[in-house]
């Protein structure tokens, strides 16, 4: 289709493809700024009111009547007109423009796509054409080639500050658009303190770029629900969107990224894309962990992934440095380190910016005092030339510099300070609000930070880019700016004072407290960021817990903890009152999950903020806060093994429940008063607890599935796993098989990782104490599998001792030993303190009787008081057995410890274990020629039991019984 052309000498401007020459050069703008233009120009001669622009140009959202005021600036920019002698704008005071150069059509035979404007805004170009790199720049385009083809491709790109990084994935995104390709960019920032920034600034694009709720709702798809958490706005826009499912912790997170991961999938099958993630020497864990999940999905997508980040040791994080290696060691990317550009390629660089070629001399001594560092050769070109150090007269190249002598500044800092000396107090005053609000800023949000008048503050910020320290980016309605390079503003930040960046920080928070009243959720972090560099310590811990517990919702669990901990330690500068207690008690109980998921539930950081919270509540009088805290230390003081400890606590949660008389609180309390008797040993009272935490659970109550948040696991699924135990020491096998059988069942029907972890766990104890090893095994590997997957350390640890005693059990007692010796380790890193049985009872099967002695001595020395610790007759059991194999002498010694066994398992009321005990006892009894007392004592026990009879111990009773002659 043939289309007119506008020409205004020496301009063209072509609708239809939305690009602007100047002669064979093409001239980039602003969406928004190019619509002005077009409107202008059709309109040639005619009084164009600001009504008339805000209707056409902005008409699908709300803007300031300021913007026709920017977009114009920035034409006049563009076209070197001026406002006061103009050859193409003419400006009608208070009412308009006027377009007054001549225009007329001519027929258009065609034009080539260009970038659309994600590209320039996402990854802006520099000053000169892009030279060198072309090594680097075919293995990038072999990488475009396998994702339009639909293998998946992900590299990582390394550099030095200013080496290119930024300027290499902004060619590539031409061409990958130029190829029909999609492209998608984000960066993290070291300022903002968002988790998730890069895909949160993907989906913010995606959104802003709709023309429609209903663009907005097709462009989100099926992923809205989840991804609403990311990005708050999307369900002030689609108010009709569902909420999340409440989920417990682990899973939701794994929904999240699933659900991030669908998006992208579906985006790049409709078209292939090209996904750019900046700058991950500043990303948070949660960042780091989405990227993680994302590698493993991307190998058959039509999707190439780029990566940039710092590669020195000092810019790596922890976390950083262990993503790449997973990502390296996997084989899922391919590394490119970008090097210093050489002599010659400097040459061509700077024929680039000067439109003639240097003398080699010249380009010698600038890449001498770069290093090739192409941020620096195009900063110190700039320098010299406005020095009118790089020229002669003619206009040519001098033939040598002597940079050395003149003192020219050779690192960025000298370079901006210059630089700056250029510019008006006003400009620099803006310039600094710019640098405090982050890399990129709004005319709005700058307007509102500062006392300037718009038309003098735009004429501020057009004084700052013609130096070259800031540009515009996008053609966003709100105009934002950034500057051109993340160090220039980091020297600018250098140069305020404390106190007076402390100044600027109060003010921009409050601009952005009342210029976005109604949308605070979207930026609690920033207001974090700002408030915690300023002496307002109320509202930076106000917005630290906000942020932290967004955070938490988003599963960005270190990210909540690092924030949380900030307000906890701003906290100690205010004064010691009552409403410091509850502020302190609101960020302590919101931490303690985030601490249970990261670092254990048995580990010092969560004794240490659950007991702070403990003591807060009841200082403050904050009765559930009070259940919830004691709740905690439950976990913590039952995984370190300290029983007597963790039952008092559930003895007042019990006490507090009823006094509420508040269902889920007495579920929770019966729950944890079930699981403290069942490892003190007293198993009736555990089964009694137990059953009334059954009856209370119901599944169907989004109050009961919200507990498993507090305490990362599902309380029903957890206590019926539990009671088991405790019917099985008790005598009652085939009861207890049922409740390990429920358990699994309602385990997998929450689908909830660390609970189905746990429950695998608790079955394959379940099968173990009924020595059905084959079960027990399945259940133990999948368990590990689980939890292997989801990072769960615990039960990994716990699951590993399953299958330890599983493989002893059926015959492979020395990778047993192992096993079992691995878990106990991985047990003890987490905090946890686990029983010794099972290892002794697999040193007994290997005939290592010193090394079983051992390890019950030292398990018994750390009982306080007997029969009060789960397995205890067992100890005894064994210490009998293993006496006898190591010398036949020590059958009275070894007949001691079976009836010590057999008298604790009746105080326990332990009949399994009583009967494990005597038929050891009978056998020696036998070979001691006290046949009938043998027969006597093991056919009482065995006449006990009314069930379980197809089970490994009955069935060895009743082989002895009749052995006897019973």
């Amino acid at each position: 289709m043939v289309a007119d052309l506008r020409v205004f000498p020496p301009f063209r401007l072509d609708s239809n493809e939305q690009r602007l020459w100047r002669g064979t050069e093409e001239i980039r703008l602003r969406a928004k700024t190019f619509a002005v233009l077009r409107y202008l120009v059709e309109h040639p001669g005619q009084l164009v009111t600001k009504a008339a622009l805000l209707d056409a140009v902005w008409a699908d959202v709300s803007v300031s009547d300021t913007m026709p005021a920017i977009s114009v600036r920035e034409l006049r920019k563009t076209l070197g007109d001026e406002a006061r002698t103009p050859r193409f704008i003419e400006t009608v005071h208070r009412r308009g423009y006027r377009f007054i150069a001549a225009v007329k059509s001519e027929p258009n035979r065609g034009s080539t796509r260009t970038a659309p404007p994600e590209i320039s805004s996402a990854v802006p170009s520099q000053q000169g054409s892009f030279v060198g790199r072309e090594h680097e720049r075919s293995e990038l385009r072999a990488g475009l080639a396998d994702a339009t083809s639909g293998r998946g491709r992900l590299f990582l790109i390394s550099g030095e500050p200013g080496i290119g990084k930024t300027r290499l994935c902004a060619e590539l995104a031409l061409e990958a658009h130029a190829n029909g390709m999609a492209v998608l960019a984000g960066h993290c920032s070291e300022q903002e303190a968002v988790a998730y920034l890069p895909f949160v600034e993907i989906l913010e694009c995606c959104v802003d770029r709709a023309q429609s709720p209903d663009d907005v709702r097709s462009a989100m798809g099926e992923e809205g629900v989840e991804l609403g958490r990311l990005l708050p706005k999307l369900r002030r826009i689609l108010p009709d969107l569902p909420p999340p499912p409440e989920l417990p912790d682990e899973q939701a997170r794994r929904q999240l990224f699933n659900s991030f991961c669908n998006f992208i999938a579906r985006r790049s099958r409709e078209q292939p894309t090209l996904l750019i993630l900046e700058d991950l020497h500043w990303a948070d864990e949660s960042t780091l962990a989405l990227i993680s999940h994302f590698s493993q999905r991307h190998s058959d997508l039509p999707l190439m992934v780029i990566c940039t980040y710092r590669a020195s040791e000092i810019d790596l994080s922890p976390g950083l440095a262990r993503t790449l290696e997973d990502l390296i060691r996997s084989r899922l990317a391919t590394q490119i380190r970008l090097e210093g550009l050489p002599r010659d390629e400097v040459a061509l660089m700077l024929k680039s910016l000067s439109g003639q070629a240097p003398p080699a001399a010249v380009a010698g001594e600038i890449h001498a005092e770069t290093e090739g560092n192409p941020f620096f050769v195009e900063e110190l070109f700039r320098h010299l030339a406005e020095e009118h150090r790089l020229y002669d007269p003619a206009g040519q190249f001098r033939a040598e510099l002597k940079i050395g002598e003149l003192e020219a500044p050779h690192n960025v800092k000298l370079v901006v300070g210059r630089r700056l000396a250029r510019l008006g107090e006003a400009a620099n005053k803006i310039l600094a609000v710019a640098a405090v609000i982050g890399r990129s800023f709004t005319v709005e949000l700058l307007e509102a930070s500062t006392p300037a008048k718009t038309d003098s503050m735009l004429d501020d910020l057009d004084e700052v880019a013609k130096v070259g320290l800031i540009r515009s980016t996008t053609e966003y309605p709100k105009a934002p700016f950034e500057f051109s390079h993340e160090l220039i503003r980091q020297v600018i930040l250098s140069q305020l004072s404390a106190a007076r960046r402390q100044r600027l920080h109060l003010d921009v928070a409050d601009a952005i407290e009342r210029s976005y009243a109604d949308t605070l959720e979207d930026h609690y972090a920033t207001l974090a960021h700002h408030y915690a560099r300023t002496h307002d310590a109320r509202k930076a811990v106000k917005y630290l817990h906000l942020a932290g517990k967004q955070a938490m919702q988003r599963s960005a669990h270190a990210e909540a903890i690092r924030m949380l901990n900030s307000g906890l330690e701003l906290l100690k500068s205010l004064p010691d009152t009552l409403e410091r207690d509850r502020q302190e008690l609101a960020l302590q109980t919101a931490i303690g999950p985030s601490l249970m998921e990261t670092r254990g539930d048995a580990s010092p950081e969560v004794e240490a903020s659950y007991g702070r919270a403990l003591e807060l509540s009841r200082r403050v009088g904050d009765t559930p806060e009070l259940f919830n805290a004691q709740g905690g230390l439950v976990l913590f003081y039952m995984n370190r093994g300290e029983h007597q400890t963790a039952h008092g606590l559930a003895k007042n949660m019990l006490s507090l429940a009823q006094s509420a008389n508040d269902p889920a609180q007495l579920l929770l309390a019966h729950g944890f008063m079930g699981t403290t008797s069942h490892w003190l040993a007293e198993f009736a009272l555990a089964h009694a607890h137990f059953e009334q935490t059954i009856a209370y659970y119901d599944s169907d109550s989004q109050r009961h599935r919200n507990l498993a948040f507090l305490y990362g696991m599902d309380l029903g699924a957890g206590c019926l796993g539990y009671a088991a135990w405790p019917l099985w020491y008790m005598g009652y096998p085939d009861q207890a098989l049922k409740r390990t059988l429920r358990a699994l069942a309602v385990a997998r029907e929450l689908g909830h990782p660390s609970t189905m972890a746990m429950t695998f766990n608790h079955a394959a104890s379940g099968y173990n104490l009924r020595r059905d090893a084959i079960v027990a095994q399945e259940l133990a590997e999948a368990g590990i599998a689980l939890a292997n997957e989801h990072g769960f350390e615990l039960w990994i640890a716990l699951c590993t001792l399953q299958l330890g005693h599983a493989l002893t059990e059926s015959g492979q007692a020395a990778r047993g030993i192992i096993l079992l010796q691995e878990g106990l380790k991985a047990s003890l890193a987490t905090g946890a303190r686990v029983p010794t049985s099972w290892l002794v009872e697999a040193y007994w099967k290997t005939g290592q009787s010193g090394k079983g002695l051992s390890v019950i001595a030292e398990t018994l020395a750390t009982v306080h008081e007997p029969g009060k610790l789960v397995g205890e007759p067992e100890l005894h059991r064994l210490k009998g057995e293993l006496l006898l194999m190591e010398d036949s002498s020590s059958a009275t010694e070894a007949e001691g410890c079976f009836r010590t066994a057999i008298e604790i398992s009746r105080r326990q009321a332990a009949k399994s274990l009583e009967l494990r005990a005597t038929m050891s006892l009978a056998r020696l009894l036998a070979k001691q020629g006290k046949r009938d007392e043998a027969r006597a004592a093991l056919a009482e026990i065995y006449g006990w039991f009314t069930e379980g009879f197809d089970t490994a111990d009955l069935k060895d009773a009743k082989a002895l019984l009749d052995e006897l002659g019973g």
